[in-house]
């Protein structure tokens, strides 16, 4: 009796997954497995910028919840729910090595799944979410300040 090969990922899922992983390198990374016909994409993005001191991180932690909030519900709506619920950690203001100034980070994790006809929401999606990102990395806390009063 002959084995069965295992069914092997389309030249197209191969390409998606090269694309989203080139995505993901703007503020985080990626995971990827491909299960026939579906690639799964384990997301990591982080929400980091930098801050002047451990006050001033304190102060904006809310803000970033906010953001990080605004940005999961971008996620689930722009993808039509194809991504699911992001998982949401936050970390307290921590200095930096040159102990000039602070960082404060929250890590996105979010997950989804994508076959050859399926993949544009969840792309557009990711990549909005990546760019508003490294913006945030960009622009730092006066950023960060201007996204929140835009989403109150």
């Amino acid at each position: 009796m002959a084995q069965r090969q295992p069914l092997q990922p389309s030249p197209k899922l191969q390409q998606l997954a090269k694309e989203f992983q080139q995505i993901a390198t703007m503020a985080g990374f990626l995971n990827s497995a491909f299960d026939p016909p579906q690639l799964r994409l384990m997301f990591t993005l982080y929400a980091r910028l930098t801050v002047a001191d451990e006050a001033e991180g304190l102060e904006l932690l809310p803000k970033l919840r906010t953001w990080c909030e605004k940005l999961s519900l971008d996620l689930r709506e722009g993808s039509s729910s194809a991504i699911l619920p992001p998982q949401i950690n936050y970390a307290a203001p921590q200095p930096l090595p040159n102990g000039e100034s602070w960082f404060l980070v929250a890590t996105l994790n979010f997950n989804s799944k994508v076959t050859d006809n399926s993949y544009q929401r969840v792309r557009t999606a990711v990549t909005a979410a990546y760019q508003a990102a490294a913006a945030l990395r960009e622009g730092g806390a006066a950023g960060l300040r201007a996204a929140a009063d835009l989403t109150a």
